[in-house]
């Protein structure tokens, strides 16, 4: 994919007043974005730490400029996903006390991992934003129901992630180059990764003392399982990245991504740089 990596600041303006369960009034599918959210901002600096960590030993000049890019673009998405963290912990959600838990997976990471393991977990990751990014782009009937604050951050955060989604893994393969401890690694990630992403929606909903309804639990089960739900779409792109020889840009999401700013002239006008 030759794609521009590009830099963007962006204003998102947090209304208060949004709903508190803002995807179409559903709790678990609104816990589960609140989950996701509550993991980015330390999950981004992890990534950003385990690509610099290699960024000396690239030769590459071109992919040293992407890491540049890369590194900006991570940190304005820890950022952006912070703010709107603190707007759902006003509402009474425990988002920090989520975050606080992911945090201390990734420090974990940090202190037992040798930094190559670290690196093929931001790649294993990073494939996996990149593939939700694309779900969310392929669905704008989805993107509708979102409240319009995290609608605009979503399309930006997803656009950014299919740009810059095989820098992580060009590192790995310049410095690291090990096929099977990616794999297994992958393997490792994705297991760890939902199954935590389930606990925090659940500690979520518990701390609100939200039950879902069965007709919430019928719309959330096609949502993530039905026709072109996002796990059932999903699964498929996480198994191609167990295949040897495989490439981030082996799966070709160039179109979600093109003329972007033209189907998306209210996100791409908060764009401050």
């Amino acid at each position: 994919m030759d794609k521009a990596i590009t830099v963007r600041r962006m204003n998102f303006a947090i209304d208060d007043s949004m709903d508190k369960y803002w995807f179409g009034g559903n709790p678990l599918i609104s816990a589960y974005f609140y989950a996701l959210s509550a993991t980015f901002p330390d999950g981004e600096r992890f990534f950003i730490d385990t690509v610099r960590h290699y960024r000396n030993d690239v030769k590459d000049p071109q992919l040293q400029q992407e890491i540049r890019a890369f590194i900006g673009q991570e940190a304005h998405h820890g950022k952006a996903h912070e703010d709107f963290n603190n707007a759902l912990e006003a509402k009474g959600f425990p988002v920090n006390t989520v975050a606080a838990k992911a945090k201390a997976l990734l420090d974990l990471a940090r202190a037992r991992l040798k930094p190559q393991r670290q690196l093929a977990i931001t790649v294993a990751l990073e494939h996996v934003t990149a593939t939700m990014a694309e779900h969310a782009l392929r669905h704008p009937e989805i993107l509708e129901q979102m409240d319009p604050t995290f609608r605009k951050m979503i399309i930006w955060h997803a656009v950014e992630e299919i740009e810059h989604k095989a820098v992580a893994f060009d590192v790995y393969r310049e410095c690291v180059d090990d096929e099977f401890l990616r794999r297994r690694v992958m393997f490792m990630t994705l297991m760890l990764f939902f199954g935590r992403i389930l606990f925090f929606q659940r500690l979520l909903l518990r701390a609100d003392q939200r039950r879902a309804s069965l007709n919430e639990w019928w719309v959330a089960m096609k949502f993530f399982w039905g026709k072109g739900g996002v796990m059932r779409e999903s699964i498929p792109h996480f198994l191609k990245a167990f295949k040897r020889g495989f490439h981030p840009n082996d799966i070709d999401q160039t179109p979600l991504i093109n003329d972007w700013q033209q189907r998306y002239p209210e996100v791409a006008g908060l764009q401050t740089n």
